[in-house]
């Protein structure tokens, strides 16, 4: 069943507005230790990774992640967009992966499923950083995966479907490109 024309236009505008809070200041800020490597004068550096392969490598950890929700995804976009360094700084080979998912459970059930996701992840071992009921029955979860520092977030409870609309946005860590200057923006991930 295709979504209802009132969720169709909706939903681009929540995941627009989430777009632009993401690539707005994204700071690796407290991990940047962990997501950091020595120098050998002792400081530390962000970790290098190359644009498709940061992508490639989140988009495939999406896919594990959300993989067994029960959704018809009507949008999936992967961006290279950049961040700040450690100290602030802006520069060109300074980036993060980001994914954007939207998607409607015609079972009305997608709060029941994103609860069930939030004990997988707590399986998994990762940080919670969200976990909330709203009032109208949706449910917003947030967590971390210690191990890559990539983060994870979905959100149901969108006033034009509470029951079915959902809209998650994942990120990587910054990373300083190996390639130098980074083309931000979106990207074609190749297919695995």
């Amino acid at each position: 069943m295709p979504a209802s024309p009132r969720i169709r236009r909706a939903l681009p505008v929540a995941t627009a507005l989430a777009l632009l809070l993401a690539a707005c200041g994204r700071v690796d800020g407290g991990d940047a230790a962990r997501y950091s490597e020595p120098t050998l004068d002792g400081t530390m550096r962000m970790k290098t990774n190359t644009p498709t392969a940061a992508a490639t490598s989140l988009l495939g950890a999406v896919e594990d992640a959300v993989g067994g929700l029960s959704i018809q995804r009507e949008a999936m976009q992967t961006r290279i967009n950049r961040c700040q360094g450690a100290q602030g700084e802006q520069r060109d080979d300074l980036f993060y992966a980001w994914v954007g998912l939207r998607g409607t459970a015609h079972q009305g059930d997608i709060a029941e499923q994103l609860k069930r996701l939030h004990q997988q992840w707590l399986d998994r071992g990762w940080t919670i950083t969200r976990f909330r009921t709203l009032d109208n029955g949706g449910v917003n979860l947030a967590a971390t995966d210690p191990d890559t520092g990539n983060t994870y977030m979905l959100d149901s409870g969108f006033d034009v479907a509470p029951d079915a609309a959902v809209a998650g946005f994942f990120n990587t860590p910054c990373f300083q490109s190996a390639e130098g200057a980074v083309d931000f923006g979106e990207i074609t991930v190749p297919s695995r």
